[in-house]
């Protein structure tokens, strides 16, 4: 090859390698990543830009080229105007959507296109200069060396970064093929998964689980609250009569009526993937399933009960189908304001549920609170007990572990004043009443900050959560047994497999043969123990904390 030529086909793969990169590096600037997020951005579009340059034909080439270039322009349009690449959500709206919105979104984002000049250009530079290379053997050994970079990176990643707390997939899924040039054609495949769920959805408003009871109280009210709480692990929690802090006093004073389950663990520790296992049939090893079939809500519903879900709006899984399909209202509580802090709507959840439980008089009550999600601000300040903490210390010392936890475990005071007005309201004469709370995962706290989901190889701390339940006389005078079978199995290895099976048999609601699995339940005189998985954050992979 002529010096000038092969001048020509280094300038072209130079501008070939801008085209990816480019979406990156606006990314970067735009939200703050840093120099580290455009440099991973060139490394993982080696492998693309290293099998362009093996091209033979000048006219394949610039296809490929001026499809990459779509995909680069497609990723850039949305950072400018959302600051985040092409989402699932986006594509669907796209597909959705009548010819007028779109006219109208594009009118209104028309100095996008302007936008997209630099990248044309580029991509017009790159198609003109390319030229095949005339040494197949040396070029087939610079893109083997190339396409080995981002594996060796990947690998170092893996093994000296993250030291085996992350797996592959996951990996792969949240740093490479979420972004430019992968994330377009990454994202379809998601919002393909998505329609095809919708449909599932559709599917299974027609299954009848076969719902029925063999005791249904005479003349009395029946009031059943499941409620799932946010990042509490059951280390800090008192009622667990080993915590040095006195964190749930209101829980303890109800002692003739209430326990905590002390060796129950969550099925994730992420609440997009713990929440839907606990309110499903689904589990680690059949995720999937929560897809397919309604949620707790169903067998309630079947059974002739008013049901309701109550979510904080702070909470991102608030109007997911597993929470409001089938309900008969669905209640987004708003934030609240006070002493000019914005806290969760937590606290307006009492009153709801007062109100609930004074109209119906079979009530059934799914909750989602805000909770002890980190950094622990969900507290008024009659609560700030611990002192000092990381909301009121010098910003120095707010990562300082003592003041982390002394802010987590105010927060936890909040909780255990919130659940327990809660089970007050439901205490109420002639009611046949129970009330269930297990944490959606833990959280693990340490010098340096607190956190949860991305860990692949999850310490106890992120899954050993409290599991706590109450009952009214009433309900101890009807169904003696449950209670007494559940005091039996205070120390039974447990975890989210069991809240479901556990929340129908609450009711003493059975299913259908195929739906039904008493073993699983911590009420049934059936039950047993069985082999506990935990989902890691990849939605794929589970492992045994038990080993």
């Amino acid at each position: 090859m002529k010096n000038k030529d092969l001048i020509f086909r280094w300038l072209s793969l130079v501008c070939l390698t801008i085209i990816p990169v480019y979406p990156n590096v606006v990314y970067a600037l735009i939200n703050n990543s840093g120099f580290s997020y455009m440099l991973t951005g060139l490394i993982f579009s080696l492998p693309v830009i290293a099998l362009l340059s093996l091209c033979r034909h000048k006219w394949l080439y610039c296809i490929l080229t001026s499809i990459l270039t779509i995909l680069a322009l497609t990723d850039l349009t949305m950072v400018d105007i959302y600051k985040d690449y092409l989402l699932p959500g986006g594509i669907i709206s796209t597909i959705k959507t009548n010819p007028q919105e779109a006219s109208e979104f594009y009118n209104t984002n028309l100095r996008e296109v302007f936008h997209w000049i630099p990248l044309l250009l580029i991509c017009i530079a790159s198609c003109i200069l390319y030229k095949p290379s005339q040494n197949c053997k040396i070029s087939a050994y610079i893109v083997i060396a190339t396409l080995l970079v981002a594996p060796i990176f990947v690998t170092y990643k893996l093994v000296g970064f993250y030291k085996g707390q992350t797996t592959l997939r996951y990996y792969v899924d949240n740093r490479i093929w979420n972004r430019p040039p992968y994330n377009v054609p990454f994202q379809c495949l998601n919002a393909h998964k998505n329609l095809q769920r919708k449909k599932q959805w559709e599917n299974m408003k027609n299954i009848n689980m076969g719902a029925h009871r063999t005791i249904v109280p005479a003349e009395q009210k029946e009031i059943y609250i499941f409620a799932i709480g946010e990042s509490l692990r059951y280390d800090n929690v008192s009622l667990n009569g080993k915590y040095r802090r006195s964190t749930t006093p209101r829980l303890e004073a109800k002692e003739n009526n209430i326990m905590i389950f002390d060796d129950y663990f969550s099925q994730a520790c992420l609440t997009m993937y713990s929440v839907p296992q606990l309110v499903t049939r689904a589990t680690p090893d059949n995720y999937e399933l929560n897809y397919a079939e309604r949620s707790i809500i169903e067998p309630f519903r079947e059974c002739g009960f008013k049901v309701f879900t109550i979510v904080s709006n702070t909470n991102l899984l608030s109007y997911e189908t597993y929470l409001s399909d089938g309900v008969d209202s669905l209640i987004i509580v708003p934030n609240i304001v006070k002493d000019g802090e914005i806290l969760s709507g937590d606290k307006t959840m009492i009153h709801i549920v007062d109100s609930l439980a004074q109209q119906h008089d079979k009530l059934f009550i799914m909750m989602q609170f805000m909770g002890n999600h980190s950094f622990f601000t969900n507290y008024e300040k009659e609560f700030e007990l611990y002192n000092p903490n990381s909301n009121n210390c010098e910003s120095e010392l707010v990562r300082d572990s003592t003041m982390l936890i002394n802010a987590y475990d105010n927060s936890i005071l909040y909780t255990d004043y919130i659940l327990s007005s809660i089970i007050d309201k439901i205490n109420r004469p002639n009611t046949v009443s129970a009330f269930m709370f297990v944490s959606d995962h833990g959280e693990a706290i340490g010098h340096g900050g607190a956190g949860h989901g991305g860990n692949c190889t999850p310490v106890i701390q992120e899954y050993h959560v409290p599991f706590i339940f109450w009952w009214s006389d009433s309900y101890n005078s009807l169904y003696a047994d449950k209670v007494n079978n559940a005091l039996s199995r205070k120390q039974a290895k447990l975890n989210g497999d069991n809240i479901y099976y556990t929340l129908c048999d609450l009711a003493d609601i059975q299913l259908s043969e195929q739906y039904n699995n008493p073993a699983w339940s911590v009420l049934s005189p059936s039950f047993c123990e069985h082999e506990r998985l935990i989902l890691v954050p990849d939605g794929v992979t589970c492992i045994q904390p038990d080993r």
